[in-house]
This record gives structure tokens, sequence and C-alpha cells, in this order.
């Protein structure tokens, strides 16, 4: 391993907050309370839980063959054919969901920011910047991340903070009163909220201190769950049930609601969405990187950087394909929760299964 490609378990805990808290954090209380009002905390939790145990079971592989990368393990595990086709699905998942990710800030901006920008130039601006640090290897897109995620938990505290003064508990309430038929579609919500843990497929194999990289990254799914629970119960407790369900984007709505008496800066949300561009950037760069990543090893090709513009008009035209938001998520939203639970979900867990398997044959 060269150890210039090495990243601390502070990184890969960074990574994972980082990589996680992306545009999801904007909707998720609208969509969590659409599918299970007042108590779509609960989903959060045992998707968060969902999630560990997934992170669990990817860090197990890495401790089953821990001289070897993701991709000659899927390859010495399932053979070269399985896991190429495996490879093919995980790329158009990436690719697809760097195309998400642009459109989605891409409308987002025209709403809340640049209304007469064209969503082209939003998209192919953000998209070349993200190519600049997607060219690089895992250690400098973990410092990446390492610096913003003092900026994700700062900016989430300061935002609880200021809220306080216009928040009504008794919102909250009542707590448990949700249908069992709805609880299904909250966590599905909730669970591809978490989307993004996937780059411990990439990462885990350069932490420089292996005893501890599992528990880093439990710790960063964790302080996601906390930061959802906490922007949920903020939202809920501020428009109520009914109001969080009209609110498309709660998040964004909420600072507008903060005034600050002698405050110098009278527009907060465009602040805030100064500060959301940064974290969609640590989380549109890892994707684009793991694209690329993907793509030379299908190739058998080992510099990823030489690929990454060659797929950046791809991702490109795949995020000018729907035709608003609605669509949007349709479409590309659909395509990333069904191909995500193949190749972030399934394909982990068929790893370890099958290796635990192999191994054990061997030994008799």
């Amino acid at each position: 391993m060269e150890g210039n490609k090495r990243v601390s378990n502070k990184q890969i805990r960074a990574m994972v907050v980082s990589t996680i808290v992306g545009v999801g954090i904007l909707s998720l209380p609208n969509q969590l309370a659409m599918a299970s009002g007042n108590d779509g905390w609960v989903s959060i939790l045992v998707a968060g839980l969902l999630t560990i145990g997934v992170v669990v079971f990817i860090g197990k592989i890495f401790d089953i063959y821990p001289d070897k990368d993701f991709f000659q393990i899927g390859r010495e595990v399932l053979g070269n054919g399985i896991f190429s086709i495996f490879l093919i699905i995980l790329f158009a998942y990436f690719i697809a969901l760097v195309a998400f990710l642009s459109r989605s800030l891409a409308e987002l901006i025209r709403a809340f920011l640049l209304a007469t920008t064209p969503t082209e130039v939003i998209i192919i601006t953000f998209i070349l910047c993200t190519s600049y640090i997607a060219r690089e290897e895992i250690n400098i897109i973990g410092r990446l991340a390492y610096h913003i995620y003092p900026l994700i938990l700062i900016s989430t505290a300061a935002l609880i903070i200021v809220s306080i003064p216009g928040l009504d508990p008794t919102n909250i309430l009542p707590l448990f009163q949700s249908n069992v038929k709805e609880v299904p579609g909250g966590i599905r919500t909730s669970f591809f909220s978490f989307v993004g843990y996937e780059i411990l497929l990439f990462s885990f194999f350069y932490s420089e201190k292996k005893d501890g990289r599992l528990k880093s990254a439990i710790q960063g799914v964790l302080i996601v769950m906390l930061i959802y629970v906490t922007i949920f119960f903020t939202t809920l407790a501020q428009y109520g049930l009914h109001g969080l369900q009209r609110q498309a984007y709660p998040t964004l709505s909420l600072v507008k609601e903060i005034d600050l008496p002698g405050f110098f800066v009278e527009n907060l949300d465009g602040v805030a969405m100064a500060i959301w561009v940064l974290i969609v950037f640590s989380t549109m760069a890892p994707s684009y990187y793991s694209a690329a990543k993907v793509f030379s090893n299908l190739l058998n090709v080992k510099d990823h950087s030489m690929f990454i513009l060659p797929i950046l008009p791809i991702a490109y035209i795949i995020s000018l394909l729907p035709q608003n938001t609605v669509t949007l998520t349709e479409t590309l939203g659909k395509f990333l929760d069904y191909s995500g639970l193949i190749v972030i979900v399934i394909l982990p867990v068929l790893i370890y299964f099958v290796g635990i398997y192999k191994l054990r044959r061997n030994k008799k």
C-alpha cells in the first residue's frame, strides 16, 4: 500500500458524515412527516441501525482480507464475471448519484439564490469544480471531508440554537401514533438518506490504524443519526406536523424564520445556501471519485484520473433528462433506490457470506 494514500480514522469518520449529509437533510423532515407523521424520528433511528449493520459487514470483509482492496476482494470471492456485473451497476449508481446531486443543487440554487441563472450553467460549473478534487486519491478526499466535517457540526448546532426561541415543543406531540403500515415507508425514506457510507468500500483498505476504522465509521453514522433526528424535531417543533408536510425544504425555510436583532447579516438564507453548497461538494466529490475508480477498474487501468473528464458529459446529460424536481425524484431517485439496494447493501453482505463460506471450505 502506498503510504501517501493512507487515511486516518478521524478522516474516515469525517468522510462518513460529510458524504452522507447532503441534499437529503433539506427535504428529509418533510418526507418523514408525509410518511410517518410525528414518529418520523423512529424511522431515522431504525434506518441508522440498519446502516450500521451494513457498515459492520463492510468492516468484517476487510478484516477477513486485510491485505486486499475492495476490487481484489470482490474478484476473488465472487469471480471476475459476476463481480464485473456488480461493478457495472455500481458505476451506473455513482454516475446517477452525481447527476442527481448536481441537478438537485441547481434546482435549489435557482429557487433560493440565483433565479435567472440557467440550470445548465450551475450544473456544469459544479461538476467541473468537483472533478478537480475527484481526480485525486482517497487521502485527498479524506482531507476535504476532515475540513468540511466541523462546518457541518457547527452550522447544525448554530441553526438549532438560534431557532430555539421560535419553537413550540407541543408540536412534537403526540408520539407513537403512526400506523404500523406507514413504518416501512418511513424507514425506506430514511435509509436512503444515509447513502454515502459506501465510500468505506474505497477507504477502509487505506486506513492507517485498522483496529479503530470500523469504530470510527460507526461513530460517523451515529453522528448523522443525531443530526437527522435533531433537525426533524426542530422543524417539527417550528411548523407542527401539518405545516411541516407543506414545507418542501423545511431546513431552508427554518433559516428564513430566523431574526437576530442587530445582526449585521440580514439575508441568512444566502449564508446557509453557501454553507450547504460546500456540504454538497463534500458529498458529490467522493461519488465522482468512486465512479471513476470503478470505471478504471472495469477497464483494468490503474490511474482513475484519466476518466474524470470523459465521464463528465455522461453525468451532465443524465442530470438534464428529468424535466423538473418531481420527475427527478421519480426517475433518478427511484433508480438510485433500487441500484443502491443491490450494490451498497446486497453486494457487501453477499461478499461477506460467500467469503466466509470459501474460507471455511478451504480450511476443511
